[in-house]
């Protein structure tokens, strides 16, 4: 068998597993349905065995397909890394990169791509991360980015996590706040109307989230799913809100606001590069890695 396998088969084997879906693996590989179903039922055939079933509208992939992955997958992970390190990662060959990143990840991070001068032929593409945390493991695992830059904990063992940098809230206000200037303690925190950031996957509040004590209930104006909102209505009222420290100092100048330090104890935001660990070892992905480590060195 091994004398007429041709490894392509086994490459279209593995993408229609991890998609579960022949038209979205025909999508990723560029190939057709009717292409795709071929070289599919030529794999069954010299297995001798059916890999997949109907199940709805998909497909299902039978015990047979699960003991093939389980040993040709992280075969053809080493085979792909090893001939990336032969050639080694040349910035001049085209190729394209997706992160998934959260708002202010992004508003920092796109400057610091547009500045970079080393890229050569490589683009990188923000894209947001999901707000469900199965999906995002879902896109990651099906190659639909290449990374994602989180501050939650997942606890799966098919992904690894290397530190990007550390961030911590803080308490903005309009610079010509009539009660505060300079710093805010504990009972003006209570007395004024806050306007909240909810954390959808983790709901919870931004200021709830990441303080050690457990807030009593605030005076609550409005509620927010974005920081640059939430940043804009400070900007134009007497309200108070808690939010990150790299993007209230990105944005104070611009938009008239003081920063203040938190009157609790804060936790810090730590936030982590989430990789496949098949992309442990990909020349590439290090690459990646290690190109936006250099660009939160400073932060």
């Amino acid at each position: 068998m091994l004398e007429n396998l041709d490894l392509n088969l086994l490459k279209v084997f593995v993408t229609v597993y991890r998609h579960r879906s022949i038209t979205l693996a025909a999508e990723e590989m560029g190939m057709t349905q009717p292409g795709v179903s071929g070289l599919l039922k030529r794999l069954q055939q010299q297995v001798g065995c059916p890999l997949f079933v109907r199940s709805g509208r998909g497909i299902a992939p039978t015990h047979h397909a699960q003991e093939l992955v389980r040993h040709v997958e992280p075969a053809l992970i080493q085979i792909n890394n090893a001939l990336e390190s032969l050639e080694g990662f040349n910035t001049l060959q085209a190729r394209k990169f997706v992160v998934y990143a959260s708002e202010p990840v992004m508003l920092m991070l796109l400057p610091m791509i547009e500045a970079d001068d080393t890229l050569g032929n490589v683009s990188i593409e923000l894209q947001p991360t999901h707000s469900n945390e199965e999906k995002l493991i879902d896109d990651l695992t099906q190659n639909q980015a290449d990374l994602a830059i989180e501050f939650s904990n997942h606890s799966t063992v098919s992904f690894f996590t290397e530190e990007l940098f550390e961030d911590s809230v803080c308490v903005i206000a309009r610079k010509d706040h009539p009660r505060l200037s300079g710093s805010i303690t504990q009972a003006e925190f209570y007395q004024e109307k806050h306007v909240t950031l909810k954390l959808r996957r983790e709901d919870a509040y931004l200021a709830d989230y990441f303080t050690e004590e457990r807030l009593p209930q605030r005076i609550v104006a409005a509620e927010c799913t974005s920081l640059l909102s939430q940043m804009s209505m400070i900007a134009t009222t007497d309200c108070i809100a808690t939010m990150t420290g790299s993007m209230a100092n990105l944005f104070a100048e611009k938009l008239g606001i003081q920063v203040f330090p938190h009157p609790y104890t804060v936790i810090p935001v730590k936030h982590r590069l989430l990789v496949h660990n098949r992309e442990k070892n990909s020349p590439s992905n290090k690459w990646l890695r290690s190109k936006l480590k250099s660009y939160f060195a400073a932060v």
